[in-house]
């Protein structure tokens, strides 16, 4: 089950300081069907961008991929051997902040590569570079100014300088146009209707390679004009005018649209430079054949379904072309992606274009989709995650939900993914056994989706229960029918459960926040609520008000107990915007904690969750591990392997997960706290790998439980003795609790079950 939502009322104590959480990545193999996936926790990838670097400096060209959506960035060492590439997370670290598109280019020719991101951090369109530098084994990307400012800029006549101007939506061309030895800039003006030539003046100059001057050479290169119908270009008869496509002399040619990317590259290898272009409004790059040299682009030809020999590339929407070095062939491969951070594809928005053996023109031949995404868990947009035992074989098993765009459409596919442990106690290993568990996909054509598991014993019959919260703000409910310790069989479901409503994206918790023994809910959701007093919180708390076996929930939020102001939890969010807090509650040490994801992609954790019903939370850590996952972070926190510290499991906006071990010490208590002491007036002694023996020192009588990691007893002797003897010969392996009473004290130690 979903630690996050453990039944509160086994007996563990482990010492934890709340201030000093840490965590590290955490690799655990993840197959689908019988292939292990070589990178299942990068995260997935919704608008990649990519660029080879030699990062390691070993003289083998490695890569980076960057997505638009939440800026974050990935770093992959090329293994020539077999070709395959390593995700490597050190290396990310040794980049500045980047927002919006990088590429990479070793502008100084001086060995190491150099970077070209957007500027709209300063708030102005344009391009900031940093210059790379590798000393002593340690990289350094240094700001390179332009005349003071944190930008390229451009002469504007008797104004001065303004800046070089590339859209924040756009990616750039930057490629050596002129042949030259520096690198230049194609880039579509602001309105989205030429391409604009900026070239680079610093060998013409004489100042040599290591600076960077730019004038506007040519307002229209190729004499292109874009097309705001089709992503067909309007093409120029003349080679020293710009196209006006179907306006007549005389006429002012209105903006089409911004929204560009371009690659230039020499596709026919013919000495000037060629171009892909993509559009926001397309599914395709269209190819722009120069028809004349390096030093005068006119384009003569174009082919809108590139490449014309081989499938096509065709994704919905928006799509950049990057040439990269992905083999050891000298000449490079197409990566073509989307661009979009909203409704594309987003399962397999990656494809991979080869180049034939012969030297000459590239020739490009579709060898993949979905490049490096089918190396790792992507459900495609919005995936939450959640641990349960599903199949009763004592291991955690995730559940996952997310949703995505159907190939050729916009229709949202929303479901859940069920990954079984197959692995052992200490070690978990997963495989992908369903895209489509529950066959929740059938909810699409409601339309429903944003699915957010959470498991849960609502109805306190010692079974793990599943709420799933959706776009609508509700929540299906999935009784489980099965005995304690037996696969989950869940009933079909009820929907909307208890007709509770929070708005737009429910995200549902379950644990017994006010110490009643009954479990009641935590709902987070994307924008938020207020009081008389203003905003105040995006989480909502609804109190079982039923009893043992009769969960019972007040759907009205105005009604006390219930608020949707629940402990204060607001995010440092301008009023309006989503922040899609997304809670995990777990009990750690004596006490339960809160921790929770949010739009900007961080995470807080928060005690005191009691106080919450009438107050605020406690504020524990606000930003954890200093962890960034871009947008929409949703934890969810389980022992996978029983070492009695919990993992972090993160889903995102990108659709991916990502892993780690942490130091938040596994915990849980009763509705009412024992008293603890650290003395042991018994002896445990082991006796094989599943039976032990409990002998007191004292002579006097104890009670000894023992439940299982769902706080489920599965050993119970209510007859108080001196020498008990305990197997778990039956039951599955796992970890264990074992619980000793005696005197109205409690002591509590690990059982692990290795038969």
């Amino acid at each position: 089950m979903n630690l996050c939502n453990k039944p509160l009322y086994i007996f563990a104590f482990i010492s934890l300081s709340l201030m000093a959480y840490s965590q590290e990545r955490y690799e655990v193999g993840v197959k689908t069907t019988s292939t292990d996936l070589p990178m299942p926790w990068n995260g997935g990838f919704n608008a990649p961008q990519f660029s080879n670097i030699d990062l390691n400096r070993d003289g083998i060209t490695d890569l980076i991929s960057f997505d638009r959506q939440g800026d974050m960035l990935r770093t992959y060492i090329h293994l020539p051997a077999s070709g395959h590439w390593q995700l490597n997370w050190d290396y990310a670290k040794i980049f500045p902040p980047i927002v919006d598109w990088i590429l990479i280019y070793d502008y100084n020719k001086d060995g190491v590569e150099d970077l070209f991101t957007s500027s709209s951090k300063t708030g102005v369109a344009g391009i900031t570079v940093y210059r790379g530098s590798y000393q002593n084994n340690t990289w350094t990307f240094t700001e390179v100014p332009d005349r003071g400012k944190e930008y390229l800029q451009v002469p504007a006549g008797s104004s001065g300088l303004t800046n070089l101007y590339a859209s924040w939506d756009d990616i750039p061309g930057i490629s050596d146009i002129d042949g030259d030895g520096d690198l230049d800039v194609l880039a579509f003006e602001p309105g989205g209707s030429y391409i604009t030539y900026f070239k680079n003046q610093s060998i013409e100059n004489g100042w040599g390679l290591d600076s960077m001057r730019f004038e506007i050479e040519d307002v229209c290169w190729g004499k292109v004009l874009e097309n705001q119908l089709s992503e067909e270009m309007y093409l120029s008869a003349n080679p020293d005018a710009c196209s006006t496509g179907h306006y007549q002399s005389g006429d002012v040619i209105t903006p089409r649209h911004s929204g560009s990317t371009i690659l230039a590259f020499d596709q026919d290898d013919d000495g000037d430079k060629d171009a892909l272009v993509g559009d926001i409004s397309s599914r395709r790059l269209v190819f722009l054949k120069n028809g004349l040299d390096s030093t005068q682009a006119w384009i003569t030809e174009q082919d809108a379904h590139f490449p014309l020999q081989d499938s096509a590339i065709s994704l919905p929407y928006f799509v950049a072309g990057y040439s990269v070095q992905l083999d050891d062939d000298p000449e490079p491969e197409l990566m073509a992606a989307v661009n979009s951070k909203s409704l594309s594809e987003d399962v397999q928005s990656v494809w991979r274009y080869d180049d034939d053996a012969a030297s000459g023109p590239l020739d490009y031949h579709l060898t993949e989709k979905g490049y490096l995404q089918n190396d790792m868990i992507d459900l495609g947009t919005h995936s939450r995650p959640a641990a349960a035992d599903i199949n009763g074989d004592g291991l955690l098993d995730l559940v996952v939900g997310g949703f995505s765009f159907e190939e050729g459409t916009l229709t949202r596919l929303p479901s859940l993914w069920l990954f079984l442990n197959e692995g052992t106690t200490t070690q978990p290993y997963f495989h992908l056994v369903s895209k489509d568990y529950l066959s929740m996909s059938q909810f699409a054509a409601v339309p429903n989706y944003e699915f957010a598991p959470a498991f849960g014993d609502i109805d306190g019959n010692g079974t793990i229960d599943l709420l799933v919260g959706e776009i609508n703000g509700k929540l299906f409910f999935y009784k489980n029918d099965a005995q304690p310790g037996q696969p989950a069989n869940f009933e079909n479901y009820v929907y909307p459960y208890m007709n509770i409503g929070v708005g737009v994206a429910s995200m549902p918790q379950i644990a017994d926040i006010n110490g009643d023994g009954l479990s009641d809910l935590i709902v987070g959701e994307r924008t938020g609520n207020a009081d008389i007093n203003g905003r105040c919180s995006n989480l909502n708390y609804f109190q079982n008000i039923g009893s043992a076996g009769n969960a019972i929930f007040n759907p009205d939020l105005n009604v006390a107990p219930n608020t949707q102001c629940y402990g204060r939890v607001l995010f440092d969010i301008v009023i309006g915007l989503p922040q899609y807090s997304t809670p995990c509650v777990v009990r750690s040490d004596d006490q339960l904690i809160l921790m929770t994801g949010n739009d900007p992609g961080k995470l807080a954790i928060y005690g005191d969750l009691k106080n919450g019903i009438t107050g605020s939370l406690t504020l524990l850590d606000g930003n954890y591990g200093s962890l960034d996952f871009g947008n929409r972070s949703a934890p969810a926190l389980a022992d996978l392997n029983a070492d009695g510290k919990y993992e972090l499991i993160v889903g995102n906006q990108r659709g991916g997960l990502e892993l780690f071990s942490t130091t938040i010490n596994v915990g849980t208590t009763g509705v009412e706290n024992p008293v603890v002491t650290s003395e042991k007036p018994y002896t445990l002694f082991p006796i094989s790998n599943n039976e032990w023996e409990v002998i007191w020192k004292d002579g006097k009588s104890g009670v000894v439980t023992v439940f299982d990691v769902q706080g489920r007893i599965v050993y119970d002797n209510s007859v108080p003795q001196v020498d008990q003897f305990i197997s778990l010969a039956d039951k599955a392996p796992g970890m264990y609790f074992i619980q000793m009473k005696q005197g109205g004290k409690v002591w509590v130690e690990k059982l692990v079950n290795n038969e």
